[in-house]
């Protein structure tokens, strides 16, 4: 590790300890906000070579961006901001680091806690504002006694820990007295004393393991499902090897990051094959088995908690006890790729169709979806289809939420192609934010699509000075919160248009050249496809913005069309 050993740098003990500490548990990427009162923490992180320090104005933006870059590097992210509702700022990032796994470091900055509420400036209650989003919340003392130090070396070491072992955020709050500026010498050493903390990874007894395996030899119907997941080797090859078993359909959404030609993988186009016919109840699973976190298919959900009475056991691998379906029998916070490398090995007399129809299905919905497309006319669903197709392998894609995940899901997934989005809250904030993030810490090109409502939302995510040249962005444009005109409900009202979809006749093509940003423009199949290919070979050697127009009235009709077409076939 290069250290600048004749650092200056703030002579607050509890800064010292936790620069120290940051070290030690090689923590080295900061995002820092600015501010005042978390001066020493600045001054502190910049004196030392070490630490990968940026500056984010914007709190609510340094959120996600960190969340992108800890979604890469698998390793915790140090965020810091200043007092009072800077913090608040950070609420949507940690919301989703929480939901998501992705471990997160907020050190806030605080006055001493017996001037809360004394009419100080900057002063808020921090240490509970993020209760409910948080492993952790390490509240520190201010003071530099023997036993304030034995203290805060226990919170800080505790919450570093905590971060690490269960992959979510973890708030460290840091109250300090004035002055803030003062400085001293510093060498690291690495000589402070470390608390050892022994893993508590629950493997699955021999008993437990004897009853989920009679269980996997009686059922003829078993249903693997999973959701927004990190990609993982060794769990893809056991899903190929057990989705050979005629009685087991392996269904994955893109975020699963899981790819074999024979998973279900575009689950709601799949779905409106049988949905509503009167062999549905044949592709209810008896053993229902989910993987991962937040799924995004609605029709899944739907299918699945309205035939719940079929389901006789529901295993969940995960961090969390997820009841998605309320069909929940076993919570398994085990890793499934080693318990369904044991299950596989159980012999059984148990045959079935159930692989067979699900695959059956599969593969009709994507002759009709093929069927369709072409001859449909210009529209988000067109615009999609063209983008995809255009997508080199080995590219990471970041989804923006609402219609572009959705839309998404309807085509096959690019095999090389990693899949992101922010669906553990599933918010429209901060989906820029993240991608620029992801992008810092990948040597891939990455590319984010994004609608407009969302992009206007998050625009400080482009005001970062150094914004990567891996990063290509595509933002479609149709005048508002499309999403709204093709679920159920708000097109009823009156009030629709400007209230709920709150539509915007807008180009962002200002915004985007306000922060120095190339943009570029398409608003049908030809336009697209050129910029496309100028937008993946090479030619856009900086950050751009391709905003891609499409007919507010037509794409929702077109989907709705697009869906009715397949349940009619």
């Amino acid at each position: 590790m290069q250290l600048n050993l004749n650092a200056d740098i703030s002579n607050i003990p509890s800064v010292r300890m936790l620069i120290e500490t940051a070290l030690q548990k090689d923590v080295l990427d900061i995002v820092l906000s600015p501010g005042s009162r978390n001066a020493p923490l600045i001054i502190s992180f910049n004196a030392i070579v070490a630490f990968n320090c940026i500056s984010v104005v914007d709190e609510r933006t340094a959120g996600f961006m960190a969340l992108g870059m800890a979604q890469q590097t698998k390793k915790p992210v140090v965020i810091c901001c200043t007092s009072g509702s800077a913090l608040l700022n950070y609420a949507p990032a940690i919301a989703e680091a929480y939901h998501q796994h992705i471990p997160l470091i907020v050190l806030a900055a605080d006055r001493p806690k017996e001037w809360i509420g004394q009419g100080e400036g900057q002063s808020i209650a921090q240490s509970s504002v993020l209760n409910g989003v948080l492993a952790h919340t390490a509240e520190l003392v201010n003071g530099d006694t023997e036993n304030d130090q034995w203290y805060n070396r226990r919170q800080i070491q505790n919450a570093f820990e905590i971060t690490k072992n269960e992959s979510r955020p973890v708030l460290i709050n840091m109250p300090f007295n004035e002055p803030l500026y003062e400085t001293k010498a510093w060498a690291f050493k690495g000589g402070l004393k470390q608390i050892g903390f022994v893993g508590n990874q629950h493997e699955i007894s021999s008993e437990e393991m004897s009853q989920l395996k009679q269980s996997w030899s009686e059922k003829k119907k078993v249903m693997i499902v999973v959701g927004q997941n990190q990609f993982s080797s060794k769990l893809e090859q056991q899903l190929k090897l057990v989705f050979d078993e005629s009685r087991v359909a392996v269904l994955t959404e893109t975020s699963a990051n899981l790819y074999h030609f024979g998973f279900i993988s575009c689950i709601d186009r799949t779905l409106e094959i049988f949905h509503f016919n009167d062999e549905s109840k044949d592709f209810v699973p008896d053993l229902l088995i989910t993987i991962g976190t937040n799924l995004i298919s609605k029709k899944l959900k739907t299918f699945l908690r309205s035939n719940k009475s079929e389901i006789q056991e529901h295993w969940h691998f995960g961090a969390d006890m997820m009841d998605t379906f309320q069909t929940l029998t076993h919570w398994i916070k085990s890793d499934p790729a080693v318990a369904i490398a044991r299950l596989r090995m159980v012999e059984t007399n148990v045959v079935s169709g159930f692989n067979t129809a699900w695959k059956g299905a599969f593969f009709k919905a994507e002759q009709i979806h093929h069927q369709y497309l072409e001859t449909v006319e210009y529209s988000d669903l067109k615009v999609f289809q063209t983008i995809l197709d255009l997508i080199p392998n080995e590219w990471m894609l970041q989804m923006g939420n609402s219609s572009v995940v959705r839309y998404i899901q309807l085509f096959n997934q690019l095999h090389g192609v990693t899949y992101f989005g922010n669906r553990g809250v599933s918010g429209i904030e901060g989906c820029t934010s993240t991608a620029v993030g992801a992008a810092m810490k990948s040597n891939r090109d990455v590319l984010f699509i994004s609608g407009d409502h969302a992009f206007r939302y998050d625009a400080n995510g482009l005001s970062f000075e150094n914004i990567p040249d891996n990063l290509k962005i595509i933002v479609i444009n149709n005048d508002g919160g499309n999403i709204f005109k093709i679920i159920d409900g708000p097109q009823g009202f009156e009030s629709s248009d400007d209230f709920i979809e709150h539509t915007q006749h807008k180009s962002v093509k200002k915004l985007v050249e306000y922060h120095g940003i190339e943009y570029r423009a398409a608003n049908d199949i030809e336009s697209l496809e050129k910029e496309m290919i100028e937008l993946i070979d090479g030619s856009a050697k900086c950050c751009r913005v391709l905003e891609v127009f499409t007919p507010r009235e037509v794409s929702p009709e077109v989907l709705k069309s697009y869906f009715k077409f397949i349940s009619s076939i």
